[in-house]
């Protein structure tokens, strides 16, 4: 079995898998990297550790360490590739790609075989094109939820920390809270849905659209258009990448 891991900018998430089984594992805050050890210590011994890293050096440091003490095994940390079991990457600079959306649209497209727009929505909102033949045509990156209501507090002294973002927003608020609680959750529904209209006209097949990650289903409500929610896509792309008749390419 191994363990596969999806270190983001404000989660950790791990499942353990084999090609004919995958158990959701827990997740941590990524500031609270340096407790995966207690979390783990009673796993049996993984076939592999694999992760997905876009949290920085320090985050995978920390990992790599936990998996050393806990097995003595070492980490493959996973990077945006050329090709990858069936998925051709179209980027520029291929390092520039987040790992995290490369293993997103892979899972989405080993999924359905058809063309995918990825909705992946932590941190930063990223809306991803693959098309029929399975070449990744490009995508968007915008703040996400909380990036946006960290920009209003900011900038904005009347704007107070909203807690709850779990309220059924209205167009007609008749608070300051309210107002810009709606505001950005409408803002980045209509933003997404216009980036995905865009998108479909690129192509000749309609898309399955896929959202994923940690801000997905508070914004589901918000959208018009039909959507597959699927919470776990980036352990699912790391499950495909792990497959046994594929070695991938990996970082020390």
């Amino acid at each position: 079995m191994n363990l596969l891991i999806d270190s983001g900018n404000s989660f950790i998430k791990w499942a353990l898998a084999t090609d004919e089984s995958f158990i959701i594992g827990s997740q941590c805050l990524t500031t609270a990297v340096s407790s995966l050890h207690e979390k783990w210590v009673n796993f049996g011994v993984p076939a592999r550790v694999i992760v997905s890293n876009v949290a920085g050096e320090s985050v995978a440091s920390e990992i790599r360490k936990a998996v050393a003490v806990l097995w003595q095994l070492d980490t493959e940390f996973i990077v945006s590739s050329q090709n990858c079991c069936g998925l051709t990457n179209s980027y520029r600079k291929l390092e520039q790609l987040g790992v995290d959306r490369w293993m997103a649209m892979l899972a989405a497209y080993r999924m359905t075989q058809d063309p995918v727009i990825v909705v992946d929505c932590g941190t930063a909102v990223t809306i991803d094109l693959v098309n029929e033949r399975g070449l990744f045509v490009g995508g968007v990156i915008m703040p996400g939820l909380n990036t946006a209501f960290q920009s209003l507090r900011a900038d904005t002294d009347a704007v107070e920390e909203i807690r709850d973002t779990s309220t059924v927003a209205s167009a007609a608020a008749l608070s300051t809270e309210e107002g810009v609680l709606a505001g950005v959750l409408f803002g980045l529904a209509g933003g997404i849905e216009r980036v995905v209209r865009e998108q479909s006209s690129e192509i000749d097949r309609k898309p399955v659209i896929y959202m994923t990650g940690g801000d997905a289903e508070k914004l589901v409500p918000y959208l018009t258009m039909p959507v597959v929610l699927q919470p776990d896509l980036v352990l699912q792309g790391l499950r495909v990448f792990a497959s046994k008749n594929y070695r991938p390419e990996t970082k020390d």
